[in-house]
This record gives structure tokens, sequence and C-alpha cells, in this order.
């Protein structure tokens, strides 16, 4: 049965049916007249012996804040008059209010009924046994509010997608779905803008701005609605991808993606084509966080670059294992270094024309590591040249070197116009440090310069500048002699050989070997040579395994010659032992 409704919309019920004395009878007005003012809106709720909870008043300010007429509600039980609280915890926390004297806090509550809408915060407490307040303030301005600053954060404010914050969150959410559900799919596409720099240093950084923005719809527009697209850094985007019926979606994804990144991008009168190095880290790709997940993709992008860039590479546990091996070695060089975990070996290199001497040695660099082992240069050296370590290394490899053959042609006559061949990185001479210290080297190991070769890979001379050049002409006026290393491998570009204070070609170990396998290889090899005698440059062969490529080579008119033929690769103990029987031993032919 309905409670008495009382003869004002918005007065309040008794809060107790005892009889008050008359000496509280003001003190009982002072607080019906509080009620009444409060800009927080009330409600009255009494719980029935059958555990409904009934809507037994409310004050004016409720009428004010909820946009209704209370009266007509009251004496109907909760949740009929506010049906929106029906299937929510909120009618069993206002029965413990009114029967345990509990209280009740909803910090921020989403109302929504036929008559009702909006977000709102309330306090319930126990008036007297069986009878509870509900007092509320109306956080709809305060939810708006929270919800720009909110989109504010989670959005780029370039591209109006968004951000770093929203992904990982987004991320975090497909994680624990996939959790729940067995046949949830999930998976994050890493998409990274090739040599984006090149337009913002060329064309200006809102050129750039203008194709991140294009970018940006390109993206949204090449997969569904439910995606998310986001921005990450200047150049870097990431798809989100979830509910797919089968892992080949997102190869499909990526497919459009690139097609319409391969549309020109215009810009005012600029027609910019760009590409893009993608990873892609599958939902079933183990991930305990979703800045993991993330991650996994980022290095599947990364190693999409490192091979040529407009690539595509998959995340794989072993590309993981791989990377963070890689990690390890960047971590430990500097300690390698320190520790003098680094050492050389050295190859010597035959002359056996007319002039049969031991013409010098090349130094290869060898680290011991305390742990793995003997690691070899085609392992560390890439990770030295992607950290940029390589530069102390080099300058450790170069002193160490000179120091030695110092040594020995302080020992040995016979030596005194050995070279020593010592690999240059790329990355050490345009530093403005490079020439004076290997003038330092040279001066601390006393080594003239005249038995100092430098070995420079042939892509790293066709993007030397000119004050590359300068620096190694002047290197070359000290007597310092060049060699062009893996020649052939490169670009071979006749231009660069003449520019460039050479002495030497190498040939590399991939043509000697194709010598007896093809009359084409052989032609190749002869026209190395017979460039290298009309540029009065000689040839090294490096690579010699067996007598027929030396009988080969020989009749090709090469005199120099470094392989296994003649020897391996010598700690400095046994390549001291060889220099030092190579004059009384014959060579067998």
């Amino acid at each position: 049965m309905a409670a008495k409704r009382p003869p004002k919309a918005a007065s309040i019920e008794p809060l107790t049916s005892k009889k008050i004395p008359p000496t509280s009878r003001g003190a009982e007005r002072r607080y019906q007249n509080l009620l009444k003012s409060s800009p927080m809106g009330i409600h009255l709720f009494r719980l029935e012996k059958d555990k409904r909870l009934i809507f037994t008043g409310a004050n004016p300010a409720a009428d004010k804040l909820l946009h209704v007429d209370n009266h007509r509600l009251l004496g109907l039980p909760l949740e009929q008059a506010f049906p929106g609280l029906a299937h929510t915890e909120v009618p069993e926390r206002f029965r413990e209010v009114c029967a345990n004297g509990l209280t009740c806090h909803i910090e921020q509550l989403e109302y929504r009924d036929q008559n009702i809408a909006g977000a709102f915060e309330m306090h319930c407490f126990q008036v007297e046994p069986g009878l509870c307040a509900c007092m509320f303030q109306d956080r709809s301005e305060r939810k708006i509010m929270e919800t720009r600053l909110r989109h504010l954060t989670q959005q780029d404010p370039l591209t109006g997608i968004a951000n770093r914050t929203m992904c990982l969150e987004r991320i975090g959410i497909a994680l624990q779905r996939a959790k729940r559900r067995a046949d949830y799919r999930h998976a994050i596409i890493y998409i990274d803008l090739d040599r984006f720099k090149n337009i913002n240093d060329t064309l200006g950084h809102t050129t750039g701005d203008a194709v991140l923005v294009d970018v940006a719809h390109r993206l949204r527009a090449s997969v569904r609605e439910l995606d998310t697209v986001a921005r990450l850094g200047s150049d870097e985007f990431v798809v989100l991808m979830e509910e797919f019926d089968s892992y080949k979606r997102p190869i499909q994804a990526i497919k459009r993606i690139r097609q319409s990144l391969a549309e020109p991008f215009v810009v005012g009168s600029d027609e910019i084509n760009v590409t893009a190095s993608i990873g892609l880290a599958l939902g079933q790709d183990l991930a305990g966080s979703a800045e993991e997940a993330l991650r996994n993709a980022n290095l599947a992008m990364h190693h999409a670059k490192a091979q040529g860039r407009n690539r595509i590479k998959s995340f794989t546990q072993s590309l993981l294992r791989q990377t963070l091996n890689v990690v390890r070695l960047e971590n430990d060089m500097d300690r390698g270094l320190a520790r003098g975990e680094f050492f050389l070996e050295f190859q010597p290199i035959l002359q056996l024309g007319k002039n049969r001497q031991l013409f010098g040695f090349e130094a290869l660099a060898r680290w011991r590591h305390p742990e793995r082992g003997l690691i070899m240069p085609g392992e560390f050296i890439p990770v030295a040249e992607d950290s940029g370590k390589v530069v102390e290394i080099g300058y450790w490899a170069l002193r160490e070197a000179s120091r030695i053959l110092t040594k020995w042609r302080e020992r040995y006559p016979h030596m005194e116009d050995a070279m020593m061949s010592v690999n240059l990185s790329p990355q050490q001479v345009p530093k403005t440090d490079f020439l004076p210290r290997m003038r330092e080297i040279l001066q601390d190991t006393r080594l003239p310069a005249k038995n100092l070769k430098l070995e420079v890979t042939e892509a790293a001379l066709m993007q030397s500048g000119s004050s590359v050049l300068s620096k190694l002409h002047e290197l070359r006026d000290m007597g310092v002699s060049f060699s062009v290393d893996d020649f052939g491998t490169g670009y071979s570009s006749l231009a660069y050989l003449t520019r460039l204070p050479l002495d030497h070609l190498k040939i590399d170990l991939s043509f000697v070997r194709m010598l007896e396998t093809g009359k084409d290889n052989l032609e190749i090899v002869r026209a190395i040579i017979q460039l290298a005698t009309s540029l009065r440059m000689d040839v090294v062969a490096e690579g010699v395994e067996n007598a027929n490529q030396h009988d080969i080579l020989t009749g090709l008119g090469c005199e120099y010659f470094q392989g296994y033929l003649f020897s391996r690769p010598l700690s400095e103990e046994r390549a001291e032992a060889f220099l030092q029987t190579f004059m009384s031993e014959a060579i067998g032919s």
C-alpha cells in the first residue's frame, strides 16, 4: 500500500512518527527549514518489512535538479519511482543504510530514464532505523568538462586521432578481453614513415604537418570504424584492430594502408611520395602488458626498416630474443673495451708476383665475452654501428694494430715496409676530432704513416661528402694509404675511384669463390683487375681458399692474396711466428 502523500510536491515527510516534545519543536522546525532550503536535492526512503524501499519525501532542490515533479512519485517503490536504478546496486546499498545505519557515497552515478538524465554525486545516510535520506547534486557539467579534458589528454592535437595514452589504454582493454574470451582476436600494426625528417628539413614543418594529417585520414579510411588509429610520435602511427574472424584481416588492412600511402601527397604545389616501414604484432603473441604488446610491434617495425625500409615484418619470439641479445651486446661493449675483452687477430697479406714477400697483415677485431665466449665481428660490428660505439672500437683497433706492427718492425728488419690494414668506420671520419686522433695514435705508437693502410667500404665512400674527402686526402698526404674493401659489391662508380686517394682495390671474396663456377664471373674479376691497373692501383684478392683460385687470379694479373690457402687469422703470437718463418720457407705453387 502506497504511503500517504503530502499536500505539497516538494514537502519533507516527518522524520519520525513519535510525538515531538514541545522543547524540541523549535529545533525540528529549524531542521525542516534547513532541508527545504538546501541547494542539494534530498530524497527520503522508508524500508518496509517486505524489504521494499518506498519513496516518502523530497525537498524543493530535488525538483529543480531533476526537472521533475517529485510529488507524483511519492509513495512508489524506489525501482518504480526511479527505474534507472532498478538494475544497479543502489537499491541494495540503500536497504543496508536503512537497516544497519551504514553510510553510502557514490561519487558519480550515470542515471537515465524517460524523464531524467544526468551524472549525480550521492550521499545516503540513516535518519532513524528504517528511514534513510539521500542527498545528491548534479555533476553533469563536471562530467562534460571531465570528458572534454579526457578527450584532450587522449587525442593527438595535430591529427585529431588517438594519442599514445589512449592507444595504450585500448591495447590494455584488448588484452583483458583476450583473457576472458577464447574467440577474441586483435592485432597491432605499427607504422613508421620512411625518411620523414627529409620532408620537414626540405619543405618545412608546415608541409610536414599537412602530410601527417593526411596520413592519419588515409589510415582511418583504410580500417574499420571500431579499429583505433593513433599517432605516437612525429611520424609513428599505430592501428589497433579488434573483433575480426581471421588473422588474414590485419594483412588485408596492411595492404590497404600501403595502397593508400602509395598515392602522392599533394600540399600546395608540392607532390610528395611517402613510404612506410610496418611492424605487425598479432594478439596470439604473448604480451603481459600494453607497453609490452606495443613494444613487440615496434620491434617488428624496426626490423622491417633495417631490412631496407618500405617493408613489412611480423613479430616473433625469435625476433624478440634477437633484439634482447642486441641490447645486451650493446650494454656490454663499453665494459668489454674497459676490461680488455676485445683483441685482434691478424691475417697475412702476401705479394706473390715477381717480388715474393709478406706484404702485411689485416687486423681483425674479436670479442672474448666472459659469458658467451668468442663473438665474431659479423655479430657485434652491426650492433656497434647502430649504437655509434663502432667509433671507439675503431680507434682501439687502430691503436692496438699500430702498436703491434711497431713492435714487429723493431724486432724484424724485413718488416720495415710491412703494411697494417685496419678497417675504418664511416662514422669516424665526419667527427671533428678524427684527424687529431689519427695523428695522436701514430705519434703515440711511433708507427710511420706509410705503414698504415685504412680499408673503407665501397658504400661508405660513395656517401662521402667534400669534408670527408678532404680529411682522407690530408691523411694521404701524411703517407697513409687507402684500400676499397669488398670492391664490386656496391655501386662500383668510376667517379669516386678517380676522386679518392686510393692505393688498392680489394676483390670481394664472393667474386673469388665464383671464379670456378662460370665464365661470366671470371670476366668480372678480369675487368676489376684491368680497371685497377689502368688507375695505377694494386689489387688484393681476399678469401682465396684453394690453389686453383690462386692460379686463375695469378693468370689475370693479381699479385696480392689473402685467404685460408695461405693462413687463417692468427693471434698476435702466431702471427709473429708466421712472419719469422715466412722468409725462410718456400711457398708452394
